[in-house]
């Protein structure tokens, strides 16, 4: 029994990790959102109550808010590609890193845009099985291109660099050289198998 419990409360701090820069995203998205709307609300002050109240007021209010909250976010992507966009964030992260409370949360959820982001995409790409730890035991990885010669053991033989991510945060992990006939590929995009190592194995579809 208390094996199961430990088992349990594993596999619930692997979910709430891989969840938790979700919420958060969702969090700072709603606190913004509702920031904007309090000041549309001010923005419409002219329009008569009677008018305001109305369902169809209410809904276009959300509306604007949303589009506004969108183009403010596309607009801030773009001045993160700066020069000033990259010191600001560059001083942003550094500020939170050092905060105890917030560094861990902060860092989860830069980790996980990082895995999603463009520059990463080559990184993250062609997922593969690699027989590892043991025989008969296989673990997720992706296979990063075959090496050169100095990697090799036997210059003939072909050898590729596959990388093994670790579970829930796969931003970290370790990195093998195996033979051509070790790897086993997947037939699955590379978003399916990122899901499944965030998620701990829980999410298979």
């Amino acid at each position: 029994m208390k094996k199961f419990f430990k088992g349990a409360f594993s596999f619930f701090i692997q979910g709430l990790l891989a969840l938790l820069p979700l919420f958060v995203s969702i969090w700072v998205f709603m606190f913004v959102f509702r920031f904007i709307e309090g000041i549309m609300d001010n923005v419409f002050v002219f329009i008569p109550a009677e008018y305001l109240e109305t369902k169809s007021m209410i809904y276009l209010i959300k509306a604007v808010s949303f589009v506004t909250l969108v183009a403010l976010i596309t607009l801030f992507g773009i001045f993160v590609r700066t020069v000033f966009g990259r010191v600001l964030l560059s001083v942003t992260d550094s500020f939170f890193m050092h905060i105890p409370g917030l560094r861990p949360i902060y860092k989860a959820v830069r980790q996980v845009i990082e895995s999603f982001s463009s520059n990463k995409k080559s990184f993250f790409s062609n997922p593969v099985l690699v027989e590892y730890p043991s025989q008969g035991i296989w673990t997720i990885g992706f296979n990063t291109g075959e090496v050169t010669a100095d990697f090799k053991p036997e210059p003939e033989e072909k050898r590729f660099s596959v990388f093994i991510p670790t579970t829930p945060n796969p931003t970290s992990g370790f990195l093998m050289i195996v033979t051509e006939n070790q790897i086993r590929p997947l037939n699955m995009k590379t978003d399916r198998a990122m899901q499944f190592l965030l998620t701990g194995g829980v999410v298979k579809e």
